[in-house]
């Protein structure tokens, strides 16, 4: 059992074998089964339906029709209808010359389809003017190398069309579709007889491209060793100026490392200078912090001066006290002694209260030692600080001093750049983007040195 190979589907059968078995294109056919043909592939009858709304085309008659044994492909339809469109033409645009040959159209005495030749079998045979042509028609596969080299040897003049770029496109494969796509199908000799007609116009032709091409030869030979005459120079020109632009990578990098360095150390400056900004707001709160303690040292010391002076008074007050209860008689006296009493124990109250006081000022006054303790130590800070100061300004100093020196360096490196990639590009194949790249590199480099 056959294999059934894969069909276009969107296209239907519009060729079928006639009872003459001639080929009986769709448009020719009686409606029906009276069209008496068959499929030109497998043999079933077929049926002729070209009175509907759908494209006219045959299909197989299902009394007979087996599937699995018909491999009906449009292709081989396009085939058989490129020959039947040639023979009824009786013309063909075929190619004159090999090299960008020119076209004419030429009408042939007579056509004949399938006709042995020898060995082969060609698709048609043609003849003009007393001289065959045979014509191939190339679908799916094209001439092969044997079959080609077979024609050479008889002296045929043999033609491919290439019908491989045909468009199925439409329900069924027209004569005119096939038609108009034979007009401007690709064409090609496979082979050429040297005597006729064709052999002539076809050596000509390729004779007057010939001698135009050598001459764009020797034009291009000339133009070949001038060029190879100064590509030494050229060379040598070039690897100088590859030599000078690594030299000047080279420094470059160099003065990038330098500048690198710089750039850091100034970062470091920065840091430094932050750091000193704080120390500074720092030993100013330790100063205000200084002032306000000394102050209230000041006082605790001036209470503890009046507390004395009260007790002395207190004391003196308990002598006079004590001379005059001495004095004063007995009825009087208890009741100044009372009297004393109570503004003795609101004395004493009093002196306990400051006695309190003061007890808690001399505790807060340790406090107040531990804290000039720690200035002093914040003394020892500011002196560590103004030799960091001292250190900072040599870095500076030193910064500044490479940096004009790298300012000296790179000065003249732009104009030199400059010239070097003017000189470059000058030789160099375009496109000149690397060294427009670099150009603009220097540029900034430029511009930055000017800022």
């Amino acid at each position: 059992m056959t294999t059934k190979s894969p069909k276009k589907v969107s296209v239907k059968m519009a060729v079928g074998l006639s009872s003459d078995d001639e080929l009986l294109h769709i448009d020719d056919a009686k409606n029906g089964k009276a069209c008496k043909a068959t499929c030109i592939d497998c043999g079933c009858p077929l049926i002729a339906k070209n009175r509907g709304k759908v494209a006219y085309h045959y299909a197989h008659d299902p009394e007979f029709y087996k599937p699995d044994e018909c491999n009906w492909q449009p292709e081989t339809e396009l085939h058989l209808m490129a020959k039947m469109v040639i023979a009824a033409d009786q013309k063909l645009r075929i190619p004159i010359g090999t090299i960008e040959p020119n076209f004419r159209e030429i009408h042939f005495e007579s056509i004949e389809l399938e006709k042995r030749l020898d060995s082969r079998i060609p698709d048609i045979t043609a003849y003009t003017n007393g001289e065959r042509i045979l014509i191939e028609v190339a679908v799916t596969h094209k001439c092969d190398s044997a079959k080609i080299s077979e024609m050479k040897r008889a002296n045929n003049n043999c033609v491919e069309i290439d019908l491989s770029e045909f468009s199925f496109s439409e329900k069924t494969i027209t004569l005119d579709a096939v038609r108009n796509f034979i007009g401007e199908a690709p064409l090609a000799w496979l082979s050429i007889s040297p005597v006729g007609e064709i052999g002539r116009l076809t050596y000509l032709h390729n004779l007057e491209h010939q001698r135009s091409l050598a001459s764009s030869v020797k034009k291009l030979e000339i133009e070949r060793r001038s060029i190879e005459a100064i590509m030494p120079n050229l060379r040598q020109k070039l690897n100088d100026v590859r030599a000078k632009h690594a030299n000047l990578e080279s420094k470059i990098a160099q003065q990038e490392r330098t500048i690198s360095s710089n750039k850091n150390r100034l970062t470091r400056l920065r840091t430094l200078e932050e750091e000193e900004q704080r120390f500074f707001e720092k030993n100013n709160n330790l100063e205000r912090e200084w002032q306000r303690l000394e102050v209230k040292a000041q006082n605790l010391l001036n209470k503890e001066s009046y507390v004395r002076s009260q007790q002395e008074e207190l004391y003196r007050k308990e002598s006079s006290l004590s001379l005059e209860i001495n004095k004063i008689s007995e009825d009087k006296a208890s009741q100044r002694i009372s009297e004393l009493e109570k503004e003795l124990r609101i004395l004493e109250n009093t002196l306990v209260c400051e006695l309190d006081k003061l007890k808690s000022d001399r505790a807060n006054f340790e406090s107040i030692v531990e804290e000039r303790a720690a200035l002093k130590l914040k003394s020892i800070e500011s002196k560590i600080l103004s030799d960091a100061q001292t250190q900072r300004r040599n870095i500076i100093d030193s910064a500044n001093n490479t940096r004009k020196r790298a300012l000296e360096l790179i000065g003249p490196l732009p104009t030199l750049l400059k010239r070097q990639f003017a000189i470059a590009g000058s030789f160099a194949k375009p496109p000149h983007h690397v060294i427009n790249e670099i150009n603009e590199m220097v540029e900034q480099l430029s511009r930055r040195l000017e800022s």
